[in-house]
């Protein structure tokens, strides 16, 4: 056991000892392939080089990282690595600012993250950690984008973008300021239609719809992670019906209000739906959808007051007989998709604030007008209203729709294509992969440097041979994050090998799908579309092995930190920098706090009181458990011995049995109730537990000697044994410390960590 030496709580000091261990062991490996060994893949975010780890980060990987610490503690092979999304708009916001090319900016961020994160102790493996940025990495993406184009899941089409005519470059939504101007120049920013590369997901919302409820059914979807999805899928139920034109066309239409739709006063299209330009084929009427495509309209004219409505002058047959104008707006993308809807006044505000804005009759409705659902759930609705409509059939929309995954921007991965003016449209063939990004590229926020590069733009065809144009849009961040769940189950050694070399490991059929996901709750938009491009390749081929589709088993969604009631950012000035609190408290504090905070599915209320009170609880245990470990070794000799024994030492009679099987039972109920926790991933009550038992330790010791006036050998030992078990519950959540306690109790270094304790009651003789 330990000689008492090390003693005080010196933070700092013990976790540079356990870190430098951990490296020289190479504690955190991922181990190798064994069938038969109960094995797991846990997912942390895949961070923005944003150049600084923040407190939401420190939140997710510790719960991550004592998860897996947990089931390695229980001798469960893990596999545990992280990657950064290095790509897209805040690097390249970054390199702008910095002056520099976005490339330089990306590895200085990245180096300095990876030491903050390494001096918080996570058990990253460390060797499959990666870039997306770098050429090897981003060919993933342009052979996803070359395998879903072949499977038609990708498309060229128009879609609508944020323009700066000033700048002449589109804009993410982050650099509109309010009122509708760009982030630069200040102009005004306006909404138009180029063309773009979509990503066809109206494929899978049907599969990924329904695979919710076996998500739910299976326990390891906690409600927030589950409720994103529903978010995200945005379904609607209601009815369809088939209208007729005098003209002899027919329209599909749909409502969410059936037991309304005797009070419908027009139809309206999405402007991006097929049939959009068949309606709109008065002269006059195509000029305005076209001004309404390319010219677009002001950022700021986005309510349903001020957004474009145009009147195509045809009608439709509505069910009673009536005629009703059939109208083109993207109003309505956003609330049911690129279909075409009744418009009821009565029971929708934008659908009665349209038809104001064109002098329709609205029918006056008792409770209100305004009332976004008036009769929704109106059971005293005239019978006519509630009955099925004939000729209706129950129908279902989704808000979720095809998206934009092409960007005008030059910190992203190329699309691997080119135009030829004799073949046309040409994806460059598989084996000439990656198509690389030039690194000197130096982005002011005006125009595409791709775009004036001629030594990028000019190329050949694969085709023909002849004189090509390279694309020169790249791929959004958002399509990178679509593969970011499987490089880490690809060996290092293995990472230059072909992607189909990659896709037919053996690594991937033992570690996928991912046991779990453990990200934040703004997640559920990457996670729905990493599901539907599962799904997609399950049919294409090479994730066949996953039959349902799914890559992640379980999911995870943490709230985020807010500090007063509000966000954490740097815009208001209420960040709280995780290096500062290590300076003074050490890592394994500040990880504590953040999971005794608060239940993962609430917000964390960033208060320094539970820092205090983690900090003061480790130094306990610390100083504690070292003056106990002391006194056991300074004088054997003095040690009282209970009644029965053969040494040497004075008899006296044992009055505490019935305490230390009290003892005994506080620490299998903690070891029960804590081992329940950290499986469900409860990790603040696993915190309550530990802490719950120090003090009933303690409370041990002050009751033996209240009787007995001291320890006899048989309670010191329990004592000593309680305190190494605590030492085990300690070691997912606070490593560094429970690490060093478990040397001090005698124990041999072990692995990444300790083993978790298995306790049992003790019976009295």
């Amino acid at each position: 056991m330990s000689d008492g030496i090390h003693s005080r709580y010196e933070p700092q000091a013990i976790e540079a000892r356990r870190q430098a261990a951990w490296r020289e062991r190479n504690a955190f490996r991922t181990p190798p392939l064994i069938d038969d060994q109960p094995h797991l893949y846990i997912k942390p975010s895949a961070p923005f080089t944003s150049g600084n780890i923040h407190i939401g980060h420190v939140r997710s990987y510790s719960i991550g990282d004592a998860y897996a610490r947990f089931r390695r503690a229980r001798g469960e092979a893990v596999l545990f690595a992280f990657g950064f999304d290095a790509f897209g708009l805040p690097a390249e916001l970054g390199a702008i600012a910095g002056g520099e090319p976005p490339s330089d900016w990306v590895e200085r961020c990245a180096t300095h993250m990876t030491g903050q994160l390494e001096r918080l102790g996570f058990s990253f493996d460390w060797e499959r950690s990666f870039l997306s940025s770098d050429a090897v990495m981003y060919r993933w993406s342009q052979w996803l984008f070359l395998i879903l184009l072949d499977a038609g899941l990708i498309y060229r089409g128009t879609g609508n973008v944020d323009w700066c005519e000033h700048c002449e470059t589109t804009l993410a939504s982050i650099q509109v300021e309010p009122g509708g101007t760009c982030w630069r120049c200040h102009g005004p920013v306006r909404l138009i239609e180029l063309p773009q590369w979509y990503l066809r997901i109206s494929a899978y919302l049907e599969e990924n719809d329904r695979r919710l409820e076996e998500l739910a059914a299976g326990g390891v979807w906690d409600e927030v992670a589950l409720g994103s999805q529903q978010i995200v899928l945005g379904r609607l139920d209601g009815v369809e019906l088939e209208l007729g034109a005098p003209d002899g066309s027919a329209l599909t239409v749909f409502t969410p209000y059936p037991e309304a739709l005797g009070e419908a006063r027009f139809v309206l299209m999405s402007a991006r739906h097929p049939d959009a330009d068949e309606w709109a084929s008065d002269a006059a009427v195509s000029e305005q959808l076209d001004q309404l495509r390319t010219g677009g309209w002001e950022r700021s004219s986005r309510e349903a007051e001020t957004i474009p409505v145009i009147d195509t002058g045809r009608v439709v047959l509505g069910p009673d007989g009536a005629t009703l104008p059939v109208l083109l707006s993207p109003l309505v993308d956003s609330r049911f998709g690129p279909t075409v809807v009744f418009g009821i006044p009565t029971s929708d505000r934008t659908d009665e604030v349209i038809a104001r804005r064109l002098g329709l009759d609205v029918p006056e409705v008792a409770d209100s007008a305004a009332d976004a659902h008036a009769y929704e759930q109106d059971d005293d609705a005239p019978a006519d209203r509630r009955a099925p409509v004939p000729g209706s059939r129950p129908a279902v929309r989704y808000r979720a729709f095809d998206f934009t995954i092409s960007r005008q921007r030059s910190w992203g991965t190329p699309i691997p294509v080119v135009y030829c003016e004799s073949c046309g449209t040409v994806p460059v063939p598989r084996e000439q992969l990656p198509v690389l990004l030039p690194l000197d590229i130096r982005p002011t926020g005006t125009g595409n440097p791709l775009a004036e590069l001629e030594e990028f733009v000019q190329t050949t065809c694969p085709s023909c041979g002849g004189p090509a144009r390279r694309e020169t849009d790249t791929l959004d961040c958002h399509f990178d994050a679509l593969w970011l769940w499987v490089p880490a189950c690809v060996p290092p050694e293995a990472r230059e090998d072909s992607l189909e070399e990659i896709l037919a490991l053996p690594d991937l059929r033992h570690w996928l799908p991912s046991e779990r996901l453990v990200a934040g709750s703004d997640s559920g938009n990457f996670v729905f579309d990493q599901r539907i491009v599962t799904k997609a390749l399950r049919d294409i081929g090479p994730l066949a092995f996953l039959a349902d589709g799914e890559p992640f088993a379980g999911c995870l969604f943490h709230e985020m930190v807010v500090s007063d009631g509000r966000k954490m950012s740097k815009h208001l000035g209420n960040v709280v920098d995780p290096d500062e609190l290590i300076d003074q408290y050490g890592a394994d504090t500040v990880r504590l706090a953040v999971l005794y905070a608060a239940r993962p599915q609430r917000s964390l209320n960033w208060s320094d009181s539970a820092v205090l009170r983690c900090h003061r609880f480790l130094a306990q245990v610390w100083e504690y458990s070292h003056r106990k470990i002391a006194e056991a070794g300074a004088d054997p000799a003095r040690a009282v011995e209970a009644v029965g024994s053969t040494g040497g030492t004075e008899q006296t009679r044992d009055t505490s049995e019935h305490l230390r099987l009290k003892l005994s039972q506080w620490c299998a109920a903690a070891v029960e109730k804590t081992t329940e926790d950290m499986e469900n991933l409860e990790m603040h009550t696993a915190v309550r537990n530990v802490m719950r038992l120090f003090d009933r330790i303690k409370d041990f010791e002050k009751r033996v000697i209240a009787r007995d006036g001291e320890l006899s050998r048989a309670n010191r030992d329990a004592l000593l044994e309680a305190l190494t078990l605590l030492a085990q519950m300690l070691g997912p959540l606070a490593p560094h410390l429970a690490e060093e306690l478990w040397l001090a109790f005698g124990n041999d270094e072990h692995g990444a960590q300790m083993p978790w304790p298995v306790v049992s009651l003790r019976v009295p003789a």
